[in-house]
């Protein structure tokens, strides 16, 4: 019994051998910088990064992302704004990547880490070229490391793959480098939502405080009733999370006979939107503007300053102006909400001026709605 183990330990150890001579190793035959920076050049000067590419197998470039003064945009989205928080995330972390472990530098076992290179059709990783005044960085990004931290990754220019202790989001489809939220106003701040056809077809559902949970449609016909409460509410949040399928010029789109739709908030601003369908897209351009909370003038807030005025001369208080007790007066207030939706208004102008954007069937269809769309079908006599 004895002897039959000590066989098999010798049979064991010999294979073991074996399989450590014959099994190539995925660690270089240079000596690995463990611990220090992936790209101590590039984190030295990551704030000088002005063009970033991302290239999927085939080399096929899905994004290129350039800064224009300080903000970035999508060069195969004609421009438009690119998602900032996402490439800010993904620059922080390949500037902050450090190498926890070398690992091959034979081509032959790239694969196996993602780091292949991206002129191969079935490449599985992505590269990253990292552009400062036109000279390029390219980096390899592969798979996430399993049952440890970190991803393996390789210099393009270099043979040398590591791991490092960075996990990176790089999406390899162009609409998900592009800032996509068009806008979002919750059903809750809507007071009423218009819709205009061509055809003089209209509907409209408003309601009278923030407070009421459900809306009313206008205009209800005799003996008519309303399909379902759903139906009615589900039009106050046309633009909540509304979120983009693509995007072009506005101006490369005919809106000659464009559904109008008209959003008015609690807080006066009006959101105003063309809809139209071009083959199978579906399209919508908007403009935002306040002329509700543009109509407060100097002289209501100056009445009512000498109203509160008079009103403390009589009770035997000497007058105080808002600024002696940092108490703001309902004109002041007044102004300043006035003030905000201004700042609201040009802030989603700055974004959606000059763009058509695609957005779903399921979302067109409920910004063009007609009304026999929200009614019941007629009681048969």
């Amino acid at each position: 019994m004895k002897r039959n183990f000590l066989y098999l330990a010798a049979v064991t150890v010999v294979a073991l051998a074996l399989v450590f001579i014959v099994t190539p190793t995925d660690e270089p035959s240079g000596r690995s910088a463990v611990n220090q920076l992936l790209l101590p050049a590039i984190a030295a000067e990551i704030n000088a990064v002005d063009r970033v590419e991302i290239v999927t197998a085939g080399e096929t470039t899905v994004a290129t992302l350039v800064r224009q003064g300080d903000a970035w945009q999508v060069e195969q989205m004609d421009g438009y704004r690119a998602d900032w928080p996402k490439l800010q995330k993904l620059l922080a972390a390949l500037a902050q990547a450090r190498v926890i472990e070398a690992k091959t530098d034979k081509p032959e076992y790239y694969a196996r880490l993602g780091v292949e290179d991206i002129s191969a059709e079935d490449a599985g990783g992505v590269l990253v070229r990292l552009g400062v005044g036109g000279q390029f960085t390219g980096i390899l990004i592969g798979k996430a490391a399993e049952g440890r931290k970190g991803q393996y990754v390789r210099l393009q220019d270099s043979t040398a793959s590591a791991l490092v202790d960075q996990q990176f989001e790089v999406p390899k489809e162009t609409l998900a480098w592009a800032d996509s939220q068009i806008i979002d106003i919750n059903a809750s701040q809507v007071a009423e939502v218009e819709i205009i056809h061509p055809a003089s077809e209209r509907v409209l559902v408003t309601k009278v405080s923030a407070d009421e949970t459900d809306f009313e449609l206008e205009g209800l016909p005799a003996g008519r009733e309303v399909k379902s409460s759903w139906a009615v509410n589900s039009l106050g949040s046309v633009f909540s999370l509304l979120n983009m399928q693509s995007v072009r010029p506005a101006d490369s789109v005919d809106w000659t006979n464009a559904v109008k739709l008209r959003l008015l908030t609690f807080s006066g601003m009006e959101i105003l939107a063309d809809l139209v369908q071009s083959g199978d897209e579906y399209l919508l351009r908007l403009h935002a503007t306040h002329p509700a909370a543009s109509v407060v003038h100097e002289d209501q807030g100056a009445a009512q300053e000498a109203g509160q005025a008079t009103q403390n001369h009589g009770a035997g208080v000497e007058p105080q102006h808002a600024g002696d007790t940092g108490e703001k007066t309902a004109a002041d207030l007044a102004k300043q909400a006035a003030g905000d939706v201004a700042r609201q208004v040009e802030e989603i102008n700055g974004k959606v001026e000059g763009w058509a954007y695609g957005i779903t069937k399921a979302k067109y269809e409920n910004m063009t709605r007609k009304p026999e769309d929200l009614l019941k079908p007629p009681a048969s006599s």
